[in-house]
């Protein structure tokens, strides 16, 4: 009796072995026996995948999750920053056991998706996560593991909350700033959120980098590792606005060009942890996290009109569906972009909807 389908045929023979023979159109290319006709069909599978040019399932099906994340963060090192690595191992390594022992290829989409939105986190640690497990599963694919990312459009609730991040505004800023008593962490706030500059980035930022009212942006200096280039590897200008220039220029006077613009008061590297408990920033900004500084500046280049093109290149987003992230702040910009609108419909500038009274006059 033979078990027949796609091109492949399992027989028993009268030894009582199994022979499985796998065919091309007509043609027997691969044969073998086996004792078990379990063993001849998963021969005769991988057997015609191999000749198909695609992977042995049997690897994912016999490698753990656990096994597999050890052998991806071994690969990683040397090959991305120290940070990636280090952020990698931080939620890799922290996956529930009902993942780390599931087989590297068996494991679904939906389990993925599952997993994120159980995650008790905020959605951005949520995306970072999310970001790990695709970058492990994008590896495994280019191992063998499986043929598919099922991290991959994972969607995380929330991305892109209507916080006080974005709803915060430069005004409001210089009241949290006027409220901090060290001039260089008065700055460094400021700075931050005139420029729109990541907190390695401000870490990493030397007195020759400033010139004719800009910031070029090299590297970024994470916390607890190596100076770096910056993210994506695209070095940047970044204009700094009238209001702060004047201070950040006499911050900056007659210094060397090597040296960093903010240390922390008793030298060194500014460290976050430092500057919130020294300036009481749990009191001063309490809905208001460091890093949204940055949404800050983005924000408000946004409210004033500046082309998303432009807001992007100063911002060092990866791509412009980044940047759009913002536009939710536009508001009054609308009205201009109902303007152009209502020309090109042959609308008169100045048109409004009638009041009841002109209504019943028509």
């Amino acid at each position: 009796m033979a078990a027949r389908g796609g091109g492949v045929s399992v027989d028993k023979l009268p030894s009582g072995r199994f022979r499985a023979r796998v065919k091309r159109g007509r043609e027997v290319v691969s044969t073998k026996s086996f004792d078990r006709k379990k063993d001849a069909l998963a021969w005769e599978a991988a057997e015609r995948v191999r000749l198909a040019g695609g992977f042995d399932p049997r690897l994912g099906k016999t490698t753990t999750v656990a096994a597999a994340v050890t052998e991806f963060l071994a690969d990683r090192e040397g090959r991305v920053a120290a940070s990636t690595v280090a952020t990698d191992r931080r939620f890799l390594l922290a996956l529930p056991v009902s993942i780390e022992r599931s087989p590297v290829g068996e494991l679904t989409h939906a389990e993925i998706e599952r997993y994120a939105h159980r995650l008790r986190v905020s959605a951005g640690t949520k995306k970072r996560a999310v970001i790990s497990l695709s970058a492990f599963f994008g590896w495994a694919v280019k191992r063998g593991y499986r043929i598919d990312n099922p991290a991959r459009g994972v969607q995380v609730a929330g991305e892109v909350p209507l916080h006080a991040a974005t709803m915060a505004t430069w005004d409001e800023v210089e009241q949290i700033t006027g409220k901090i008593t060290n001039p260089g962490y008065q700055l460094y706030v400021r700075l931050m959120a005139y420029t729109g500059l990541r907190p390695g980035e401000m870490r990493a930022l030397r007195v020759g980098d400033i010139s004719g009212g800009r910031l070029r942006v090299l590297r970024s200096h994470p916390e607890g590792h190596v100076e770096k280039d910056v993210k994506n590897h695209q070095a940047r200008f970044v204009p700094v606005a009238g209001a702060v220039r004047a201070d950040l220029e006499r911050h900056i006077e007659n210094r060397p060009p090597r040296d960093r613009v903010f240390t922390a008061p008793g030298g060194g590297l500014i460290a976050s942890r430092n500057l919130r408990r020294d300036v009481h920033w749990s009191k001063i900004a309490p809905e208001l996290r460091l890093y949204d500084l940055r949404h800050v500046a983005v924000s408000e280049w946004v409210r004033a009109g500046v082309p998303l093109a432009t807001v992007r290149t100063w911002a060092g987003h990866s791509s412009l569906a980044v940047t759009s992230r913002y536009t939710h702040v536009a508001g009054s910009e609308d009205a201009a972009a109902l303007e152009l609108v209502n020309g090109r419909a042959g609308v008169t500038r100045g048109s409004r909807e009638p009041t009841p009274s002109e209504e019943d006059a028509r």
